[in-house]
């Protein structure tokens, strides 16, 4: 492979499925809304494609920033626990996905709002795909995509949510997990702006095609309004306004080398524009990473902050280890984690570094019964000390049920040992503002008891 070629080849891939991610769900203006319905017969007529989508009046339809949030966030989480997809799927705290949202850590309520607008997005269709089965299915569905529960919120197993989760409707989870999958350039999309990223992901399908044939893609102009989606204009002025924007940034990129209009006379007589695009050479980087066996993705809940190190695992004689030393109770953490599966070194370094980390989460693995990891326990949980990562609700309220509850019996012996209070730990005074006598509670501290006479 050329250099100028590896260059362009992606690291980091997507695969997402081919079925419904052809089908428009989010505006991709900042502002304003657009009617989504799509309409194909066949040639005698019948109906071939339906896809309708309606939108809650409360959270609106979903946004810009929706769009990024299922593309980005949601379908990695999905890629990630590999097929059969369970029902239930962990996608971080708001916190989490705000920062790699890019919408600021602290700015959780517009992430908050774009999972609603994407959880109450009713979608009603009809459309066959292909299978990985190399046969053909029909899909019906007058539903939603997801729902959403957030952290605090409560699970189907009654327990307390931890993080974010969506719950896979029956029709979309059957159409994830029999689909086929096509790979996308993750880290390229997350550069891009909505519009140009969903650009991307329908010209993905001519252009893979177009590089396996050795030709050109090739788009309709009114097909890509259609299915972006995209107010759809007839005059060329506006239509070379509107696509110079979006090719601009692939273009720029080199996923794009050249871009030529057509005019032809399209259904009912209308103008339409056959696009004709030759690929670029970071097109050619994907295609090549692309044919190469997909290497299965960790999952986001049980990936470790251990990654491996390309450094000489032996440090030179110069720069000794040091010595660590350990009280009996660091010496207990220790023994916990190694009984995880981790490893003795890295155990002692996780307790020195992290003590009160590994204390909270030893202490609140047993709480998360939902996303709980049933393999690699020990990876998981060195990335849970290292990422600090959120407590079980459940766990942190039985903590505060046994916080006050020392507090409490602490508070009794103190009223118990002290000489100048009654079993409730009142006093009664007098002073010059009280001659006849007040009752105030007591400090139990005799140096500062001493200031009041007894009534």
């Amino acid at each position: 492979m050329s250099e100028a070629l590896e260059k362009f080849t992606p690291k980091e891939i997507i695969r997402t499925e081919t079925a419904l991610s052809r089908f428009p769900v989010h505006r991709l203006s900042k502002k304003g809304s657009i009617s989504i319905s799509i309409k194909v017969a066949k040639p005698n007529g019948e109906l071939k494609t339906q896809w309708k989508v309606s939108y809650n009046s409360e959270y609106g339809q979903p946004s810009p920033l929706a769009y990024k949030l299922d593309t980005l966030i949601v379908n990695r989480r999905i890629e990630e626990e590999g097929k059969p997809l369970p029902r239930l799927i962990r996608l971080g705290s708001l916190t989490e996905i705000a920062h790699l949202m890019g919408t600021g850590e602290k700015n959780t309520n517009a992430v908050k709002k774009a999972l609603l607008q994407n959880a109450f997005a009713a979608i009603t269709a009809k459309f066959t795909y292909k299978t990985k089965s190399s046969g053909e299915a029909f899909a019906e569905i007058a539903d939603t995509r997801y729902g959403v529960i957030f952290t605090g919120e409560k699970l189907p197993s009654g327990e307390k949510a931890d993080a974010v989760y969506i719950i896979l409707h029956d029709i979309y989870r059957e159409i994830l997990n029999n689909a086929i999958d096509r790979p996308l350039d993750y880290e390229y999309m997350q550069e891009l702006t909505p519009g140009a990223q969903r650009f991307y992901e329908l010209l993905s399908y001519q252009m893979y095609a177009a590089l396996k044939n050795k030709t050109s893609a090739k788009m309709l102009y009114s097909e890509f309004c259609m299915y972006a989606p995209q107010i759809r204009y007839y005059d060329w002025e506006h239509i070379k306004k509107q696509m110079y924007k979006l090719h601009r940034p692939h273009l720029a990129s080199q996923y794009i080398e050249k871009i030529q209009f057509e005019k032809i006379v399209g259904e009912g007589g209308q103008s339409d524009w056959l696009m004709i695009y030759v690929p670029g050479i970071r097109a050619k980087g994907q295609h090549v990473a692309f044919q190469r066996k997909p290497v299965p993705r960790i999952k986001h809940s049980e990936r470790s902050a251990t990654q491996p190190s390309f450094l000489p695992e032996e440090k030179p004689e110069l720069f000794p280890e040091p010595v660590l030393t350990f009280a009996p109770e660091e010496e207990q953490l220790v023994s916990k984690l190694v009984q995880f599966g981790v490893g003795e070194t890295k155990a002692r370094s996780l307790v020195k570094k992290h003590r009160e980390a590994t204390e909270a989460q030893i202490a609140a693995y047993s709480y998360r019964e939902v996303g709980k990891p049933r393999k690699n326990a020990a990876g998981w949980l060195v990335a849970a000390i290292e990422g600090n990562y959120t407590l079980p609700a459940l766990y942190l309220e039985e903590q505060e049920k046994k916080q006050q509850a020392s507090k409490a019996k602490e508070q009794r012996s103190e009223i118990e040992r002290c000489p100048l209070c009654d079993n409730q730990g009142w006093r009664r005074v007098k002073s010059e503002q009280y001659p006849k006598g007040a009752m105030k509670r007591c400090s139990h501290d005799p140096q500062a008891e001493a200031n009041y006479q007894d009534a």
